[in-house]
């Protein structure tokens, strides 16, 4: 089967609130397990960051679906490509704020200082969303062990 990975960035408007959120996660993970979509929503009360992985088809519908969702706009394409393997392949949708993040965490994932992922080239979106998701795995996994 082929896969695509896409990557996007888009600014909030006042039409998602927390409850708006909560809902967008709930229904995304519920639809994403069953659509073989995986991936992660990072979010700042300005903006989103996701990354959505999964059959090319199933991908470029969400993402069709995604640019006209009137609770965010200026929706902004930072990678798209077919791939082979999945980088957040154990997360129908892992979700991340920018407040759980500590500055070694930010540090760690290569940002210092006001964070902008308008500003991210493709790699470094990626990369960041890779260290980040790690981290916070990382994070459950050893509040698994105590």
């Amino acid at each position: 089967m082929a896969l695509a990975r896409l990557i996007y960035v888009s600014r909030m408007t006042e039409e998602c609130d927390m409850e708006s959120l909560h809902k967008i996660l709930t229904v995304s993970r519920r639809n994403n397990l069953a659509r073989g979509i995986t991936g992660v929503l990072f979010y700042d009360p300005k903006f989103f960051l996701q990354c959505l992985e999964g059959p090319v088809e199933v991908v470029n519908e969400l993402y069709a679906n995604i640019l006209l969702d009137g609770r965010h706009t200026r929706v902004t394409l930072l990678e798209y490509h077919d791939t082979d393997r999945r980088l957040f392949g154990s997360w129908a949708m892992a979700f991340l704020r920018l407040n759980e993040l500590t500055p070694d965490m930010m540090a760690q994932a290569g940002c210092s200082g006001r964070f902008d992922p308008f500003s991210l080239g493709s790699e470094e979106a990626r990369n960041f969303l890779v260290a980040i998701v790690g981290q916070r795995q990382a994070q459950l996994e050893s509040q698994k062990e105590k």
